[in-house]
């Protein structure tokens, strides 16, 4: 029994020093990380159902919102965002992920929907994945709701080591939508949330979660 007791405590205290040295890698500029793309395993998308469309329709812009990331990098910025001189982006994890999801059950008409998610979920989210054989630092986006009603998306921030499939540390955000047809008015709100990770989040979590 000791011994088993000895295992496990040995077992904890190894996990939280690796995560723990996996936070600092998130803010060494030097240290590679993976843009995964925008995950909706638990996305809610609230009001706006006519426009949202068919089933068809969303899975399209499901693809869409990854793509603009992927397609307009100078303006979708995550490297500088992170404070980085490039990252990669490897989109064929999430896309996979988001092709199996029930796109019927995203659609929502009720507002309590726009704060549903907590960090359990998130970290659920990101151990059901299949990385690709990848491993070091990966960055999520995992998407809580675009709710037309409140007039904001809310996303969970989400650094990964990708091959323990543990969540290094997440953080909701929000950012406001902005331009013309769904795809682009959804997009609006990820260009936000960088601009704000850019600006002054980033730093924040370094205070947050670094150790010397």
């Amino acid at each position: 029994m000791k011994t088993t007791l000895s295992f496990l405590l040995a077992f904890l205290f190894l996990s939280a020093v690796a995560i723990a040295q996996d936070r600092n890698d998130v803010f060494d500029p030097q240290v590679p990380v993976t843009f995964l793309g925008l995950d909706f395993s638990n996305a809610k998308l609230i009001g706006d159902r006519e426009r949202l469309g068919s089933e068809s329709d969303i899975r399209h812009l499901l693809d869409g919102w990854n793509e603009v990331i992927l397609n307009e990098p100078a303006k979708y910025d995550v490297a500088a965002a992170i404070e980085r001189a490039k990252v990669d982006i490897s989109l064929k994890a999430v896309e996979e992920h988001n092709a199996e999801i029930d796109v019927l059950s995203l659609y929502s008409s009720e507002a309590k929907d726009y704060f549903h998610m907590k960090p359990e979920i998130v970290k659920s989210v990101v151990a059901s994945y299949d990385y690709k054989g990848q491993s070091g630092i990966g960055l999520m986006f995992v998407v809580e709701s675009f709710s037309k009603l409140n007039a904001e998306g809310a996303i969970w921030v989400t650094f990964i080591d990708m091959k323990s499939k543990q969540v290094i540390f997440t953080e909701r955000m929000t950012g406001k939508p902005a331009g013309f047809g769904m795809r682009n008015y959804w997009s609006g709100a990820v260009y936000d949330i960088l601009k704000h990770i850019g600006k002054k989040d980033f730093e924040m979590w370094k205070k947050k979660y670094y150790r010397s």
